[in-house]
């Protein structure tokens, strides 16, 4: 008995070694870097990914850590990922399903709660929970989870915050597309001179100085590539200019997707996304010249997919996903599978592709198993939907099985294995496609695999139940 009995305990034991050996390997919790970009889709990026821009910086992230072929914005468009990640919830739990309006009831008073800010039901996010163990946070860049000031991120954790409350922003004079000012610093107006890609990063790097004896969580949202469509080189053209409307759709003066015709976006889409690629090495090279490389984590993604086109035959061609079907707001493959990777030195192996299926959401259970914080409860507010993908960047192993799902307010989808479930305009009935053989999504398999279809689009609807429920709970507490 006594032998059973030791070498169970062994057998336990080495389970938990690989993640003992993080913690023990590290006299302090370490740093924690998100990057997250607006629009890059999934066939934007050189190198892996096959797009046209040079991203050396990205690239050689990519090889001195993990790439995840696999990985999914939750949301098709900017908000509902936005929230996803931050909470590791789908964004539904906490009342945002399509991105948030920008609208002001006055300057500098949005009309916009954003993510619920109830004293029961106020989502605990990333900042929240790194907050409580003893480290610096701070946001930089783009928001867009309500622009009232209770949606502010210092009321969400952060410690600080220089960036948009808004979906997008001119990138030289900070104006949004309704013609106010957009940049702040905490809860004040505070312009900041300079391309807005370059600023975000510069500010990055200004935090980590003044708090690199410390842990540090730093969330870089950059508001590249997100129109409006300008390069750093833009400066001397048109800007926004405070309290005129450049809500257009169309090509001109108040466009606003940018001072330039169709024909050039696709030129200028690579300039910033080089221009992002650049400010990525800057980051880079700041950690390793600090001697803080190794002790940080680096993970870099998309909110969703990319545009390609707009407004039809206005915007012909904008960018890339590929080969996957759909763009941005679609819930085909090109409207959420994005880019990712993940990067830390002698934790994460060098030069893996990864193939497993990962979801925004999951970054949060992540972080937390990282710095060995208890999970929230899962009968409380804050229970998670995200998995840890710990063991995946760590030790290259598979993702327990899980049907995982995306809603927008025109379609539907879920996933388990290689098979995906999607129900929209185009299927109002529902499609059924094996991601595996198909992954442009070409051949609707529903008739010839109706077990599965069957399954999936059940799923799907106890999902959508429980979904609906977990929010009303969360408002009935307000």
């Amino acid at each position: 008995m006594k032998k059973i009995q030791i070498y169970i305990l062994i057998f336990v034991l080495n389970l938990h070694i690989p993640f003992l050996s993080i913690h023990a390997q590290n006299s302090t919790p370490p740093n924690i870097i998100i990057i997250l970009a607006d629009d890059i889709g999934y066939g934007d990026l050189g190198g892996y990914y096959g797009g046209k821009a040079n991203t050396p910086h990205l690239n050689l992230l990519a090889q001195k850590g993990m790439l995840f072929t696999d990985f999914h914005s939750n949301g098709a468009m900017c908000s509902p990922t936005r929230a996803a990640l931050l909470t590791g919830r789908y964004q539904q739990r906490v009342g945002i399903e399509d991105p948030l309006p920008g609208y002001w009831q006055k300057p500098g008073v949005g009309s916009v709660n954003g993510i619920n800010s109830n004293s029961h039901a106020k989502p605990k996010t990333i900042a929240d929970h790194l907050k409580s163990a003893g480290y610096a946070t701070a946001f930089f860049g783009k928001w867009h989870l309500g622009n009232h000031p209770n949606a502010n991120p210092i009321n969400f954790g952060f410690d600080e915050f220089r960036g948009l409350t808004s979906g997008c922003g001119d990138y030289f004079s900070k104006i949004d597309r309704y013609g106010y000012q957009d940049w702040w610093h905490n809860d004040q107006l505070t312009f900041q001179k300079g391309y807005t890609t370059d600023v975000i990063t510069s500010n990055g790097i200004d935090f980590i100085k003044k708090n690199k004896k410390q842990p540090f969580f730093l969330y870089l949202a950059h508001l590249g590539v997100h129109f409006p469509w300008q390069s750093p080189a833009d400066s001397n053209l048109q800007t926004r200019i405070k309290g005129e409307d450049f809500t257009s759709n169309k090509p001109g003066s108040h466009s606003k997707l940018g001072p330039h015709q169709p024909k050039d976006v696709p030129e200028i889409l690579k300039e910033m996304i080089q221009s992002l690629d650049r400010n990525v090495g800057l980051l880079v090279e700041f950690l390793e010249a600090e001697g803080l490389d190794k002790n940080t984590l680096v993970f870099f993604t998309s909110d969703n997919g990319q545009y390609l086109d707009y407004d039809g035959s206005t915007w012909p061609k904008v960018g890339s996903n590929g080969k996957l079907r759909g763009e941005k707001g679609d819930l085909y493959e090109g409207g959420h599978r994005v880019p990712a990777i993940a990067y830390w030195p002698g934790k994460i192996p060098e030069n893996v592709i990864s193939n497993e299926t990962l979801m925004s959401m999951d970054i949060l259970p992540t972080l937390l198993e990282i710095i060995g914080s208890p999970m929230p409860n899962q009968n409380g507010n804050h229970a998670l939907d995200g998995s840890s993908f710990l063991n995946v960047i760590t030790q290259k192993k598979e993702m327990p099985e899980r049907t995982v799902f995306w809603k927008t307010p025109e379609a539907k989808a879920a996933r388990m294995g290689d098979w995906k479930f999607i129900q929209d305009e185009i299927n109002p009935e529902g499609a059924l496609y094996n991601l595996k053989s198909d992954l442009s999504e070409s051949k609707n398999l529903k008739l010839e695999n109706s077990e599965v279809y069957q399954s999936l689009s059940q799923a799907m609807r106890k999902w959508e139940k429980e979904i609906v429920v977990s929010n009303l709970t969360a408002t009935s507490e307000q």
